[in-house]
């Protein structure tokens, strides 16, 4: 995979309560770098039920790839700012909805293979992770990530959850 990454602003942000107090636009050229990456093929049953029940599937696809960054470094022993995803509802390549984990280092360092030799658990960890928070619509504990480049939007926890059954071969009616 090549992973391009671009910084285009920065916000100021009050120490404990978080209000931006200042954004400041950048133009930096954009990094690349060649990396090693999963992807995940998504069940179609799951994508028509997120469709048929007008919940968001951008926001579910987000939602998914916060969870799994979130609990892979437990089966990877790494930090969560040593992995990077992307996930989009049509992927030119593949015709369909993606969500990719990277590893965030030039020419990877072992992390997205581990997530894909043990890809069928880390399903069940993340699910098990978002369907036991207590919170309504996402949280940091479960799909919400402290380095999201999209501020955290689009998420949609019940989106991300129809998905994760899907992937762990749930019925979904």
């Amino acid at each position: 995979m090549n992973a391009i990454t671009s910084v285009v602003g920065l916000k100021k942000k009050r120490q404990f309560t978080e209000e931006i107090i200042g954004e400041e636009p950048l133009n930096l050229p954009p990094q690349s770098f060649l990396t090693k990456s999963l992807w995940f093929d998504l069940p179609q049953k799951a994508i028509d039920k997120i469709v048929r029940t007008r919940l968001d599937l951008r926001g579910g696809l987000h939602a998914c790839e916060h969870a799994v960054i979130g609990i892979l470094p437990l089966f990877a022993l790494c930090d969560r700012n040593d992995i990077g995803g992307i996930s989009t509802s049509f992927h030119p390549d593949t015709g369909k909805a993606q969500i990719f984990i990277y590893d965030a280092y030039p020419g990877g360092i072992g992390i997205a293979e581990k997530g894909f030799n043990l890809v069928e658990e880390l399903w069940r960890a993340t699910l098990a992770l978002v369907e036991g928070c207590p919170c309504r619509d996402g949280c940091p504990g479960c799909i919400q990530s402290p380095k999201c480049g999209n501020n955290n939007y689009p998420l949609d926890k019940e989106a991300a959850l129809i998905l994760l059954r899907g992937l762990v071969g749930l019925c979904l009616n």
